[in-house]
C-alpha cells in the first residue's frame, strides 16, 4: 500500500466491492449513473483478476480515486496490444481532491507497482475532453501520444520497454438492411455505460417498428470482431461516451429518414 499526505494507494480486492466507482456519486443533477452502481459493481465482481483490475485512492476510510485497469491480453478495448501491457480503462478523482498533486501521486504509486509486477508500460486511451481522462493531464505525467483514433489519443508511458506494438480494430459491424438497427453492446464495466445501454433501448423502442435493437455481450472476442463496444446506429459511431437522451433520438431519426430516402 503506498501512502503520502495521508493518502494512501491500494489495490482493489473482492472486498473492496462496495466502494467502487466512486465518482459516480458526483453526477451531474439529473443523471441517474448511481443507480446503476449495482449492475457495474456486479460486473466488477465476475470480471476481477481477468478483464479488469483497480487501484484505489484512500482518504480515512473513503474511496477519492481511482485507476482501472487491465492487461494488455485481456483488455476490453478496441485494440490488439503486446502482451505485458496495462491498460488503462478510466482513472478518476473527486472534485476536492483534484489540482493538489493527488492525481500523480496515484498515478507514480502505480508505475512503481507496474514496475514491481514486470509491466513494459502503461497505454491509456486519453480524450480531448477536459473533463474526462484528458490527454494534457496524462502529458503532464509523462505519457506521450504514440496512435490517433478519434475520439481517442493512445498515450503510452515505458516501464521497461520504450516502444510497443499497438494495432487499431477498426470498426467491423454491417447492420441489417431493412430497418434502422441500433446495436448496443452490454459493457457494465462502469455505471455510465449502463445507464446509457438502458436509456438508448428504451428510445429505440419508442421508434416502434421503424428500428430495431440487436444486442451482444461486451467481450473480448466481439470488440475484436467488430471493433467497438460502443453503440451503433447502423452501424456507425453517431455519438460517444454519455450523451442526453435528445440526441439520441436525433441519431435515430435521421437513419430512419435516410432509410426512407432510399425507398
Amino acid at each position: 500500500m503506498g501512502e503520502a499526505v495521508g493518502l494512501q494507494v491500494k489495490r482493489v480486492t473482492v472486498e473492496d466491492l462496495e466502494s467502487t466507482f466512486c465518482c459516480a456519486k458526483e453526477f451531474p443533477p439529473g443523471v441517474d449513473w448511481a443507480e446503476y452502481l449495482p449492475v457495474a459493481r456486479e460486473w466488477f465482481k465476475a470480471n476481477l483478476g481477468r478483464h479488469i483490475e483497480g487501484y484505489h485512492l484512500i482518504d480515512g476510510d473513503r474511496v477519492v480515486g481511482l485507476i482501472y485497469w487491465a492487461r494488455s491480453e485481456m483488455a476490453i478495448l478496441p485494440y490488439i496490444v503486446e502482451p505485458g501491457v496495462a491498460c488503462i480503462y478510466c482513472t478518476e478523482l473527486l472534485r476536492d481532491y483534484k489540482h493538489r498533486g493527488h492525481g500523480r501521486m496515484m498515478l507514480d504509486y502505480v508505475k512503481n507497482d507496474l514496475i514491481q509486477q514486470g509491466f513494459k508500460g502503461i497505454l491509456v486511451p486519453a480524450t480531448d475532453l477536459e473533463v474526462y481522462m484528458h490527454y494534457k493531464d496524462f502529458q503532464k505525467q509523462g505519457f506521450k501520444v504514440i496512435m490517433e483514433h478519434p475520439p481517442m489519443k493512445l498515450m503510452y508511458y515505458p516501464l521497461k520497454k520504450k516502444d510497443i506494438t499497438v494495432k487499431i480494430v477498426d470498426l467491423n459491424y454491417r447492420p441489417a438492411a431493412d430497418k434502422v438497427e441500433v446495436t448496443l453492446f452490454r459493457n457494465f464495466m462502469c455505471p455510465v455505460n449502463a445507464s446509457m445501454y438502458n436509456m438508448i433501448k428504451k428510445v429505440a423502442e419508442s421508434f416502434g417498428d421503424k428500428a430495431k435493437t440487436v444486442e451482444f455481450d461486451a467481450t473480448l472476442e466481439t470488440v475484436r470482431k467488430y471493433g467497438t463496444t460502443d453503440p451503433l446506429i447502423n452501424g456507425k459511431m453517431k455519438f460517444w461516451g454519455p450523451v442526453p437522451e435528445k440526441t439520441v433520438q436525433t441519431a435515430i431519426q435521421e437513419e430512419v429518414n435516410h432509410l426512407a430516402n432510399k425507398g
